[in-house]
């Protein structure tokens, strides 16, 4: 992998994973976050864009980010309380709807 993109993508993990701790910590809600996480992709698309990466590689990197994103709203869905019963498989999948919903909102 390009050095360029590597470093892209490592950046950009950092900063979705900075992104989702200013989620947990009750900065924002489902909607602003999942929008965030969005324009933190979109950005490293565009930069590698305009540097010359290929649409596929910058793509590659812009759908890591979100895949990221995405997990990490998974987890803290399913996270539980003490004492809570466990969340199951029809939550998760519930999660990732959600996640897929609010990315298509942003979008528009």
């Amino acid at each position: 992998m390009n050095e360029r993109i590597e470093t892209v993508l490592e950046f950009g993990i950092v900063l979705v994973e900075k992104q989702h701790k200013y989620f947990q910590d009750g900065f924002t809600d489902n909607s602003e976050h999942v929008s965030a996480l969005k324009l933190i992709a979109d950005a490293a698309y565009a930069y590698l864009k305009q540097r010359g990466i290929t649409l596929d590689e910058a793509k590659k990197i812009k759908r890591a980010l979100i895949i990221h994103g995405k997990s990490l709203f998974v987890e803290e869905w399913m996270r539980t309380e003490e004492g809570e019963e466990p969340l199951d498989e029809e939550d998760r999948q519930e999660a990732k709807e959600t996640f897929d919903e609010l990315l298509k909102e942003s979008s528009t």
